[in-house]
């Protein structure tokens, strides 16, 4: 009780501070960490991981995989007893590797642009397995691993 009582008689330059000091306290800490994360992704050839989007199901629908400086589309289609994957980004690649499962991996061919990539798969891809993507920009890499399911 004593406390509270002499907040109540001390200056309002001591009350300003008393209720300031926390909150800028906690508001340096969060600029802190989005300065530093900012700082960390402008790094060139550093490895950026991709988030996928909800609802994706890459042997039946296109998925979607984002990250502040480039979006891609990535589906599986079945043509003519072939699996084929394409791929669409919203920048230009300088090349683009697919691997599924623990197989090696194979460099997709560019189709016309450099925003747009197929590869013909040699073995069709099972469910369950889980498909690597590695994009390279001009400045940065980034990757990806997206579950297989229909």
């Amino acid at each position: 009780m004593k406390l509270l009582k002499r907040f109540y008689q001390s200056s309002l330059h001591i009350k300003l501070a008393v209720i300031l000091a926390p909150l800028l306290a906690i508001g340096g800490y969060i600029l802190a960490g989005i300065y530093l994360d900012e700082k960390i992704e402008e790094q060139p050839g550093t490895a950026k991981a991709m988030q996928l989007q909800p609802g994706c199901r890459l042997l039946t629908h296109v998925c979607e995989l984002l990250h502040r400086e480039i979006a891609a589309n990535i589906a599986i289609e079945e043509k003519q007893g072939a699996q084929l994957v394409y791929l669409a980004t919203s920048v230009p690649l300088r090349g683009a590797l697919l691997s599924v499962g623990e197989g090696a991996p194979a460099s997709m061919r560019s189709r016309g642009t450099a925003k747009r990539w197929v590869l013909e798969l040699q073995e069709p891809v099972a469910e369950n397995a889980v498909v690597r993507l590695a994009l390279a920009t001009d400045k940065n890499h980034f990757f990806a691993e997206i579950p297989v399911s229909r």
